[in-house]
């Protein structure tokens, strides 16, 4: 496993992508800054992050009335969940510790034998496997793992918002040891926008296609040219780098890299495209095995030269993921969006989180054009729930 800190390739990336923005602005529309704000959700927060720890304690005894319980296990379930919900507001401080500490054994007990099925897979067919088990057509389905009924409320209750607004929203996240994986929707269509520029260079260094050692230490002219090609599509979205990149190799690098992870997209459609999110997070997910998986063995690129690639995607322009978890985690992305020109609305992001809790990739796609607040939001309590009952 490659190691991120005090890379001379982040520094001169950094460096160079202040220069750009010095020079050409952040790339923002005015109306595209700032979304709605949500103080409800934030002042709920508290009692949300209760109900998660409960809803974790919950889950094995979710799993047996799910299992066995043929005369209504939804309704018992749910008279576990309130139950345990109700027990938690009415307690101390101290004991809400102590049903956290309780929840946190409870799903590492149950994570300890999702990775230990997975142990014979490598994370990407690991990650792969728990995307084929997901529902598309489901508001809410989840595979390799039991969700408990108060999370899927407060799950609902976020997507729910979406629609308020006259909004839609489609996400996959997945976990890259125990495959436990999530989805809203997940096979619903939608404009990628920019977030296709991310998977498309991943596509050029696995295949060959660019001499990434070549481009990394921008060893001749055309090497350089490419470096600076791939540093602006990634990290403030040039459309012009994009295209000159495009026109350059084609859609066959990505053809090529896809072909045998069951993406159903017609990746030859064009520039962007049109595709699910469960789409997206497998492209996201072959995205991982080659930039940090140890499964990467004999694929072109050294280990110095991925680990420059991958610091390409950090802290990129008008990610949504990296605005919600930036802070506290290593984030890997890359986001889509677009305003209605054309008639077209996206504001869209995905990529890969490296959290305390284990790796994922998440893919969030959805039609709310410039309100990052909600998708902040919801991604800040999918990373709550991965926490808490996802990972491993």
């Amino acid at each position: 496993m490659m190691q991120r800190t005090n890379q001379p390739g982040e520094r001169k990336s950094a460096r160079r992508r202040s220069a750009w923005r010095a020079r050409h602005g952040s790339g923002r529309d005015a109306g595209e800054e700032h979304g709605r704000t949500l103080p409800l959700w934030r002042e709920s927060m508290r009692a949300r992050r209760r109900r998660i720890a409960v809803a974790a304690l919950c889950a094995s005894g979710l799993a047996g009335l799910f299992v066995f319980g043929a005369n209504g296990p939804l309704s018992g379930a749910t008279a576990l969940a309130e139950s345990a919900v109700a027990s938690v507001e009415g307690q101390s401080s101290q004991s809400e510790a102590s049903s956290s500490a309780a929840a946190s054994s409870g799903t590492a007990t149950t994570g300890k034998r999702q990775a230990s099925a997975a142990a014979s897979l490598t994370p990407t067919q690991t990650a792969l496997k728990g995307i084929s088990g997901l529902d598309g057509s489901a508001q809410i389905s989840a595979s390799g793992f039991v969700l408990g009924t108060d999370l899927q409320l407060q799950l609902e209750q976020e997507l729910n918002i979406f629609a308020s607004y006259g909004y839609s929203a489609s996400f996959v996240l997945v976990d890259t040891a125990t495959g436990a994986a999530l989805s809203s929707y997940g096979d619903a269509i939608r404009y990628s926008a920019s977030a296709i520029k991310g998977p498309y260079v991943l596509s050029l260094a696995a295949t060959g296609t660019i001499d990434l050692d070549g481009v990394y230490q921008a060893s001749n002219d055309a090497n350089y040219w490419t470096q600076q090609l791939i540093e602006q599509t990634i990290t403030v979205s040039d459309n012009t780098a994009y295209t000159s990149l495009y026109e350059t190799y084609q859609s066959t690098p990505l053809t090529q890299w896809l072909d045998v992870i069951g993406v159903t997209t017609d990746v030859t459609a064009g520039e962007y495209l049109d595709l699910s999110a469960i789409d997206m997070a497998r492209m996201w997910t072959q995205g991982y095995g080659y930039l940090f998986s140890d499964e990467t063995s004999g694929e072109p690129g050294s280990d110095e030269a991925r680990t420059w690639l991958s610091s390409e995607y950090t802290n990129t322009l008008n990610s949504s993921i990296n605005m919600a978890l930036g802070g506290q985690y290593s984030v890997y992305t890359k986001a889509g969006w677009i305003g209605g020109e054309g008639g077209l609305y996206a504001l869209n992001d995905a990529g890969i989180v490296r959290s305390s809790s284990g790796d994922y990739v998440l893919a969030v796609m959805t039609d709310a054009s410039g309100e990052y607040n909600l998708l902040t939001e919801l991604i800040t309590l999918l990373d709550q729930i991965h926490g808490s009952v996802m990972a491993a």
